[in-house]
């Protein structure tokens, strides 16, 4: 449950032992890392701060396909799925301090010397995997209320936070605007809007901003897409 929501961190918790290996790389907000027409022959280890991974579509809102902290390794998918074009790009979502591993180093001494980190590679694309069956089950469903519901409950399970049997209220810093809980969704933030207002009149959301989430009756909000 803990990673359905799209934000990755501490899956490569062993690669931060090996950075003497890897080439630090840091990258102000906003800046981007990997372009569509980039050749990817590695992988990033994000140390500090955080990047997105956005996908542009012809028509419609631009989609983040997932975030990336700390502990977290990011362009797996295009280093060892070569193709002439990248599907998305990678940009810092703030300013960021990230370590390159070439897949020849991969291949080589890390294969034959730290084969253990191949398992956490491996880790993220499971998790990435159920995220992607996740959102397209969440996409078909066409609910936008409901998928927000559940973005609102992945948020306040990735946060590792648990009520006391009886308790209703949760309160805390998502990190996360409504904006950019819109461009994860891949909707228009007014619809996000629209959402949270009537969750509001629900009595079940009291406010939602970057710095403060707060939720008079999270188990009214479970009950909400148990029915789905």
């Amino acid at each position: 449950m803990q990673y359905q929501l799209p934000i990755f961190e501490n899956l490569c918790p062993g690669w931060g032992a090996i950075l003497h290996l890897g080439i630090r790389r840091a990258f102000p907000k906003g800046s981007e890392i990997i372009s569509l027409e980039t050749l990817v022959d590695g992988v990033y280890f994000v140390q500090a701060g955080s990047v997105e991974v956005p996908l542009y579509t012809s028509h419609g809102p631009e989609k983040v396909l997932f975030q990336v902290g700390p502990g977290c390794i990011f362009g797996e998918i295009s280093c060892f799925a070569e193709a002439d074009l990248n599907e998305a790009s990678v940009r810092a979502r703030s300013a960021c301090v990230t370590y390159f591993f070439s897949r020849s180093l991969i291949e080589g001494t890390i294969a034959s010397q730290y084969p253990h980190l191949l398992l956490e590679l491996l880790r993220v694309l499971a998790y990435k995997t159920r995220m992607y069956t996740v959102l397209l089950q969440d996409s078909l469903a066409g609910d936008n209320f409901l998928r927000v519901c559940k973005m609102l409950v992945y948020l306040v399970r990735y946060k590792g936070l648990e009520l006391a049997p009886g308790e209703k209220q949760v309160s805390f810093q998502p990190g996360l605007t409504q904006q950019e809980m819109a461009r994860l969704m891949g909707v228009h933030r007014v619809t996000v809007t629209k959402a949270l207002s009537r969750l509001k009149r629900l009595g079940i959301l009291r406010c939602f901003s970057k710095r403060r989430l707060e939720l008079l009756d999270f188990p009214a909000l479970l009950r909400l897409i148990e029915t789905d």
